[in-house]
């Protein structure tokens, strides 16, 4: 049910219900734990409790347990493979993960957009120049009480992607400018033809 919230979304209990494959009764127990540990938040509208992950640095730590949890070097592989549809570009809550986002944020470096620094990156003064280019407003991205640009370790690529402030603004935008569209399955993103000449264009990303 957890997993199934990655995207950000909110979802009423009979969907998580489903999705887990659970009584209503075992469903409303686990949420209800769920919620008391602050990894969901709960809403009531009418009769419906909607349900949602509680914040991102919640969803960064969902996303590095995912990587503890792989159960083995075949499955690992699997999860990398074309038969994956998360594979290659998905939401992790709220920013961009996926081979497509490890991809990125190493353009971004060789660009020198973004420098890495610990576990965070710093945005260079080139970097802010691009951002406005993208149309993207750094310095009110670093007022927000979030983390302005964590690294984020993929689960399938086992390499950073960017999260926080920063990696949602990013997103949000790509999917503006129609570089990025949502797919019919669940937290998968695709990428456009356009997206595709501006990734070339803007950070040497050439994708196959």
């Amino acid at each position: 049910m957890v997993l199934a919230l990655m995207d950000g979304t909110v979802r009423p209990t009979g969907d998580l219900q489903l999705t887990a494959n659970v009584s209503a009764t075992s469903a409303s127990m686990h949420l209800s734990k769920l919620v008391n540990a602050q990894i969901l938040t709960v809403r009531k509208h009418g009769r419906v409790k909607y349900y949602r992950i509680s914040s991102a640095a919640v969803a960064h730590a969902i996303e590095a347990l995912t990587i503890i949890a792989s159960p083995g070097t075949l499955l690992r592989q699997l999860a990398r493979s074309d038969l994956n549809p998360f594979a290659f570009a998905r939401t992790c809550y709220d920013h961009l993960a996926g081979k497509l986002g490890v991809e990125i944020v190493a353009g971004l470096q060789a660009k020198g957009i973004l420098l890495p620094d610990g576990n965070c990156y710093q945005l260079t003064d080139k970097g802010d120049d691009w951002l406005k280019s993208i149309d993207v407003d750094s310095a009110s991205l670093l007022r927000e009480r979030r983390q302005f640009a964590p690294q984020c370790l993929d689960y399938t690529e086992r390499r950073p992607h960017l999260a926080g402030a920063l990696g949602a603004a990013i997103l949000r935008r790509m999917i503006e400018l129609n570089w990025l569209a949502r797919s019919r399955v669940p937290r998968a993103l695709r990428l456009t033809v356009q997206g595709r000449v501006e990734l070339r264009n803007k950070l040497d990303i050439n994708v196959p």
